[in-house]
């Protein structure tokens, strides 16, 4: 959250969830239903108020161009959803379209001197799936399917989200836009096994590239603890002087229970290669879970390198987040601040320090702080003479107050580094709150 009163802002993202929650039901419409045939309405909407005290370390204005410290976005995402028993299994598809808004600019900058919302298609795929094909498998379902939807790999670190948000689209935080487009996804998903082989494009603001990737992924879990997953991709940027790009992506999630129950440990290595390219990007993470304490707190560490460029090469080190995007905090968005708004991935070190804890069933609380240093010393390749960006700590607490109605609230503070000071200009602490409500139908 921002730490200015944006109370306008916020009592409309309230009388948002609150509207709708008034004037709907559970679990979605259904606009045809007859045996196992349905055609299925839902919507998601959201509402997030923004406020914060020195953006940019007090420099936004000379830095972007405009004073960034209190904004609203606001968005929703009406779809159709469809299956149809064919050829003993079910086709299905999904068409959604996404509006967003924000109001007032962002700090982002790309909403600066921009009209800041616009409605375009999200979902818009068919496919088709089956059950227990395969004997042998347990629990087995091939699918394969086509057009635009979402696709994730391991914790997205790579792969996650083809959409693109903010500038004349609105909606930078909200990220509503996920799907690719142009995919083939071709699945086949048991209780022990996952295989995947894909194709995707995908969809920038007004005037970016276009990018194609095309792979395959696959994942096993051995003992029901252990799950190794690989994945190769190859990278079309669609960049004038860069060939393709080769990644190569090893994962390891461990859980080991017994004499260790409440111990989890996770990482993940990318390496990737092209004529012109040669970056890793790597992490490994330790969580342990206490439930004899109050709340049943989960306490973790994780380490994070992504290569930077070095300057003084030929070769382009950079590390490149492919189409990175969110599912948990700190993954891959590092930091609320940090990771949402002046950094990406590429370039960048960090240590994080993390407290999760459940006082119920509904609410969920973290403390989470982080240590940022730059891989090599420049940012967005700006030459700078430290590599320290800074140190930042969030406070967020997640509520599910209905079974439709989520909100969420985060305060932030970024304490700048020489790094940070240099690039910008500016040495204030970068103060942060936002408060988001979603609703779904």
């Amino acid at each position: 959250m921002k730490i200015k009163a944006c109370s306008a802002a916020i009592r409309g993202a309230l009388m948002l969830g609150v509207g709708l929650a008034a004037n709907s039901a559970f679990g979605g419409y259904d606009v045809y239903s007859k045996g196992d045939t349905k055609l299925t309405f839902n919507v998601d909407a959201a509402a997030a108020a923004f406020d914060s005290k020195d953006s940019w370390f007090g420099e936004s204005n000379s830095f972007l161009g405009n004073t960034t410290d209190s904004w609203s976005e606001y968005g929703v995402e009406p779809r159709l959803s469809l299956a149809v028993p064919v050829a003993g299994g079910t086709v299905y598809g999904q068409l959604s379209g996404v509006y967003t808004s924000t109001d007032s600019d962002d700090a982002s900058g790309l909403t600066i001197d921009s009209d800041a919302d616009d409605f375009n298609t999200e979902q818009g795929h068919l496919g088709w799936k089956a059950d227990n094909v395969f004997d042998g498998l347990e629990n087995d379902t091939f699918s394969i399917s086509a057009g635009r939807q979402d696709y994730k790999i391991g914790t997205g670190m790579l792969i996650a989200d083809g959409g693109s948000d903010g500038g004349h689209y609105g909606g930078w935080y909200l990220g509503m836009r996920k799907a690719f487009k142009g995919t083939v996804i071709a699945s086949l998903k048991s209780d022990e096994m996952l295989l995947e082989g894909f194709r995707l494009e995908n969809r920038p603001r007004r005037g970016g590239t276009e990018g194609e990737a095309y792979g395959a992924n696959g994942e096993y879990t051995f003992f029901g603890s252990a799950k190794l997953g690989a994945s190769y991709i190859v990278v079309d940027a669609e960049l004038p002087g860069y060939d393709d790009m080769d990644v190569y992506d090893g994962r390891l999630d461990w859980t080991p229970g017994g004499a260790l129950e409440g111990l989890a440990l996770s990482g993940e290595f990318a390496h990737e290669d092209s004529h012109q390219i040669d970056a890793d990007g790597w992490f490994a993470q330790a969580a342990y879970q206490i439930k004899e304490l109050c709340w049943a707190p989960t306490f973790s560490y994780r380490y994070a390198h992504f290569d930077g460029d070095d300057l003084d090469t030929p070769e382009d080190e950079q590390f490149r987040e492919v189409a990175y995007g969110y599912t948990d905090y700190g993954s891959w968005y590092q930091g609320e601040i940090t990771g949402n708004y002046p950094l990406a991935n590429g370039n960048l070190n960090s240590h994080q320090f993390r407290v999760k804890a459940q006082p119920n069933d509904s609410v969920t609380l973290n403390v989470i702080y982080y240590d940022f240093t730059l891989d090599e010393q420049h940012v967005w390749g700006d030459p700078v003479s430290s590599d320290d960006w800074g140190q930042e700590i969030d406070f967020t607490v997640d509520w599910a107050a209905t079974e439709q109605i989520y909100v969420i609230g985060v305060i932030g503070a970024l304490a700048p580094g020489d790094a940070a000071k240099e690039w910008t200009g500016g040495d204030d602490d970068w103060l942060y709150s936002m408060l988001y409500v979603s609703y779904s139908y």
